[in-house]
C-alpha cells in the first residue's frame, strides 16, 4: 500500500520529468546565451578599438546601405518611427560615424551615409566577427559551426515564409 507522502511525490516526479523534457527541446536558453555571448564579444572588441557606439545605434548601422539610405527607409527597415530613427542618426552624426548629404536622385531628400569613421567601424566589426567565429569554431569545429548557422538560417527562412 502506498502512503500519502508517496502519492504526493509521484506528481512532483512526473512534473520534474516533464520539465526536463521541455528543457531538452527548448531552444530559448541556448540561443539567448549564444546571442548574449556574441553581443558581449562584439561590444568588448569595438570598445577595445575605440568605438563609442551604443547598442541602440545598431538599428542604424545594420540597415544603412553602403551607398546611403534615406531616413524613412532606415526607419521602415528597423521597424521604428522616423523620429526615433532621426534621433539615432543625429547621435551617430555627432560622433562622426555618418553624415546627411543631398540625394542626387531627389534634391529635396537627404541620404544618410557612412563617413570614414563609420567605414572603419564596419571594417573593425567585420574583423571582430571573424575572430568570434574562429573562437567558436575552436570550440565545436568549423564544419559544425557552419552547419549550425546554415540550419538556423533555414529555420528562420521557414518561419518567415509561414508568417
Amino acid at each position: 500500500m502506498v502512503g500519502p507522502a508517496a502519492k504526493r511525490r509521484r506528481p512532483a516526479e512526473a512534473l520534474d520529468r516533464s520539465r526536463q523534457a521541455t528543457r531538452r527541446r527548448s531552444l530559448l536558453q541556448p540561443l539567448q546565451r549564444l546571442a548574449g555571448d556574441f553581443r558581449q564579444r562584439v561590444r568588448t572588441g569595438l570598445r577595445g578599438r575605440g568605438h563609442t557606439i551604443q547598442p541602440a545605434h545598431a538599428s542604424v548601422i545594420v540597415h544603412l546601405r553602403t551607398e546611403g539610405s534615406r531616413l524613412t527607409q532606415l526607419a521602415e527597415r528597423a521597424g521604428m518611427s522616423k523620429q526615433a530613427m532621426g534621433k539615432l542618426v543625429d547621435e551617430l552624426e555627432a560622433l562622426g560615424y555618418v553624415e546627411r548629404v543631398a540625394d542626387a536622385a531627389d534634391g529635396r531628400a537627404k541620404l544618410v551615409r557612412f563617413r570614414r569613421p563609420g567605414r572603419v567601424f564596419l571594417a573593425d566589426a567585420g574583423e571582430i566577427v571573424a575572430e568570434i567565429w574562429e573562437h567558436y569554431a575552436e570550440q565545436i569545429g568549423e564544419k559544425r559551426l557552419r552547419r549550425l548557422r546554415a540550419d538556423l538560417v533555414d529555420l528562420v527562412a521557414h518561419l518567415e515564409e509561414d508568417a
